[in-house]
């Protein structure tokens, strides 16, 4: 009997040290596996990440190079180039009271200033040729006007350049809260360092009256005072 325990004891120990290096053995090889599907996911996620960094990087800006009918009596074009931006607007002057016709103003600083950033990113350093500038306003019907921004984009050194451009105006028949508005823009803008902007006052015979303002983005130029 005692012998009988002997001999079970000793299969139990052997089973359980195989047990043990098994488990080790599998374990181990577990871990492995573990960590090389890891490495290979880190791989995939950065390879990942630096394809939507580009694409970002590379995104074109969005323009209505076909007519767009923005309602029953508007249309929008625009197109860019590396030297020239151009936008118009074909519709009414107003709709319920809004003015229509001046929102292609907001289109164009909103555009032209995200290309500004993009190219500037890309080492492409641009400003506005302000001196080159064209806007006219045409009226072809008693309540519709023709409406065209045409600015030419010149390449300059990487300080020269402004990533930023708005604009302040309206009609002829508000030149005082025109003026108002763009002294109060500039005490605004200027409050940053690196402070840096071009102002140009456009007039039409329709009766627009508009300062454009290219400017610099204080932090996209930070490194440059």
């Amino acid at each position: 009997m005692e012998q009988s325990e002997r001999i079970l004891g000793r299969i139990i120990s052997i089973f359980m040290g195989f047990r043990g290096f098994f488990t080790g053995y599998f374990v181990g090889k577990f871990n492995q596996a573990n960590k090389t599907l890891m490495k290979k996911y880190r791989i995939f996620a950065l390879f990942g990440l630096l394809i939507c960094s580009c694409k970002g990087q590379t995104q074109p800006i969005e323009l209505n190079t076909t007519p767009k009918r923005v309602s029953e009596k508007s249309i929008y074009y625009s197109s860019i180039t590396s030297n020239k931006f151009f936008a118009s607007y074909r519709g009414a002057d107003f709709e319920n009271k809004v003015d229509v016709a001046h929102r292609l103003s907001n289109y164009v600083a909103d555009t032209l200033g995200k290309y500004l950033k993009m190219e500037y990113k890309l080492g492409n350093y641009k400003k506005i040729d302000f001196e080159s500038t064209k806007i006219e306003t045409n009226k072809y019907h008693p309540d519709s006007v023709f409406y065209t921004i045409e600015m030419p984009l010149i390449s300059v050194s990487k300080c020269d350049a402004f990533t930023c451009i708005d604009h302040r105006g309206s009609w002829a028949s508000r030149i005082k809260k025109t003026d108002s508005d763009l002294q109060e823009f500039i005490t605004k803008i200027c409050i940053h360092p690196n402070h840096k902007a071009d102002v140009k006052l456009f007039r039409t015979e329709f009766g627009l009256y508009e300062y454009w303002v290219q400017f610099r983005h204080p932090e996209i130029q930070s490194d440059c005072k």
